[in-house]
């Protein structure tokens, strides 16, 4: 399968691929990934979701917080308690991974 780096949403894929990182635990390609989608939509929730729990889960609280108040400009109303209204993953092991990133990087209740 090819995608085209010409694609206006190519930024989903982006993020998609970060995503995976995180859960696969390779923190710092995460945020490159996530990094590429917000140069193309610098509002992408998506990216700015995985930001801050990639930080936090690689021990960077300072980098975590920053990007977490990122994330909290996009959406002011995001808490750890509607996420999975917001975004729903379907194994509970890759949820509380994400859960406990976003906590860890100060993501409210």
């Amino acid at each position: 399968m090819r995608l085209s780096p010409l694609d206006p949403t190519y930024y989903h894929m982006q993020v998609g691929t970060g995503f995976a990182h995180l859960l696969a635990g390779r923190f710092d390609d995460a945020i490159l990934w996530a990094d590429k989608a917000f140069q193309h939509e610098p509002r992408y929730i998506s990216a700015a979701a995985v930001m801050p729990a990639s930080h936090a889960l690689a021990g960077r609280k300072k980098e975590a917080r920053a990007e977490m108040q990122r994330l909290r400009q996009i959406d002011p109303g995001l808490r750890l308690s509607n996420l999975k209204e917001w975004f729903p993953i379907h194994r509970p092991e890759h949820f509380a991974k994400w859960v406990k990133g976003l906590q860890t990087a100060g993501l409210p209740e």
